[in-house]
């Protein structure tokens, strides 16, 4: 997957960023998805939601993993992180304390019949993506 995004970056031009952000976390992402709706059809809801969070902690890890076979020293000083990055990082942040707000404050029902924090999201990660591609 690494070398189709590699060769995906040299054709269309598109940032490292843009691709590793979207394109790769989504597909990445996708397994866990059907993971997350197989267990809300099957009404298992803490499951699902722990699957999310838990799996969103557990790639966290990933940096450190990555920082150990980066043997030039620390990975996120090593690879030049820019404003790109950092802003994808600070997303991240807004999002998980939007999950977090959501996970204290619970609705029955919200816009569209989903909660307000999920409409909330949507619309960060939208506004994030749409600012990283058109402004950075």
């Amino acid at each position: 997957m690494a070398e189709t995004a590699g060769e995906l970056v040299a054709a269309t031009g598109i940032s490292e960023s843009i691709v590793g952000g979207l394109f790769m976390a989504a597909a990445t992402s996708l397994p866990e998805l059907i993971t997350c709706v197989a267990a809300v059809r099957r009404g298992a809801l803490t499951l699902a939601v722990s699957d999310i969070v838990g799996g969103n902690f557990f790639d966290v890890l990933f940096v450190a993993a990555a920082d150990l076979c980066f043997l030039q020293g620390s990975l996120l000083h090593g690879t030049g992180v820019g404003m790109r990055e950092s802003f994808l990082t600070s997303l991240t942040l807004l999002l998980n304390i939007t999950l977090l707000i959501g996970l204290i404050y619970r609705q029955k029902h919200g816009p569209g019949n989903i909660g307000f924090e999920s409409v909330l999201m949507l619309v960060i990660y939208a506004a994030g993506f749409l600012t990283v591609a058109l402004a950075m």
